[in-house]
C-alpha cells in the first residue's frame, strides 16, 4: 500500500514536473512579447489582458512552489496539475492570436513572410522608429542594407529617408524623400515604390 502511495506520488510529481516546464517555456516566449511591447499591446488589447492574468497566476504558483522545497510535497498540491493544464490553455490562446495578428501583417507586406516571427515582432514593436528597422533590412531587401534619413535643423535623424545604401557601400538617392511615419508595413511598401522609381 506504501509502495503504491509512493508510486502515485512520483507518477503525479512527473506530470506536474512536465507540464510546469511546458507553461515556463511558453510563458517565457510571450513574457517579453506581452509585456514588453506596447505595440503588441494595443493591436491585441484582450490577450494582453489573458497574459496579464496568466502571468500574475504563473509568478504566484512559482512563489508557492519556491515555499515547498520538497518536490514531492510541492509537485503533490491539491490543484496544482488542473491549474498548470488552464495556465497552458490561456498561453495556448494567446500564442495563436499572436500567430494570426504576424499572418495579417505579412499579407500587408508579404516581405516579412522572408524573416521570422522574432524579427517580424522586432520589426513591428520598433516600426515608428525606422532607424532601428533599418537593421533589418537585409532580410527584406536583396543587397539594401541601410537607409539614408533627413536631418533637422538639429542633427536629430527624421523619419523622411533620402536614399539606400548597398551592402558594397553604394548609395543610391530616392527620386523624392520617402516619408517613414505610420504603421511599419505602410511606410516599408512606401519604400518600395521609392526604389522602384
Amino acid at each position: 500500500e506504501e509502495v503504491s502511495g509512493w508510486q502515485k506520488k512520483l507518477s503525479n510529481a512527473d506530470s506536474v514536473i512536465s507540464i510546469w516546464f511546458e507553461v515556463q517555456r511558453t510563458w517565457s516566449h510571450l513574457e517579453s512579447i506581452f509585456i514588453g511591447s506596447e505595440d503588441i499591446r494595443s493591436q491585441l488589447p484582450e490577450d494582453s489582458k489573458r497574459f496579464d492574468g496568466i502571468d500574475v497566476d504563473f509568478k504566484k504558483a512559482l512563489e508557492e512552489l519556491v515555499a515547498t522545497p520538497n518536490v514531492v510535497q510541492a509537485t503533490n498540491k491539491k490543484g496544482l496539475y488542473e491549474k498548470l493544464e488552464s495556465l497552458q490553455g490561456g498561453l495556448t490562446l494567446c500564442e495563436k492570436a499572436l500567430a494570426e495578428y504576424l499572418e495579417t501583417k505579412r499579407l500587408a507586406f508579404p516581405r516579412f513572410y522572408f524573416v521570422s516571427s522574432a524579427d517580424l515582432l522586432d520589426i513591428l514593436s520598433n516600426g515608428n522608429q525606422p532607424s532601428v528597422v533599418a537593421k533589418h533590412l537585409s532580410k527584406l531587401f536583396d543587397n539594401m542594407v541601410k537607409l539614408k534619413f533627413e536631418e533637422d535643423e538639429s542633427g536629430e535623424v527624421t523619419k523622411m529617408a533620402l536614399g539606400m545604401y548597398s551592402g558594397e557601400g553604394e548609395y543610391v538617392d530616392f527620386d523624392e524623400p520617402c516619408d517613414c511615419n505610420g504603421q511599419v508595413e505602410v511606410w516599408l511598401n512606401r519604400l518600395m515604390d521609392r526604389m522602384r522609381e
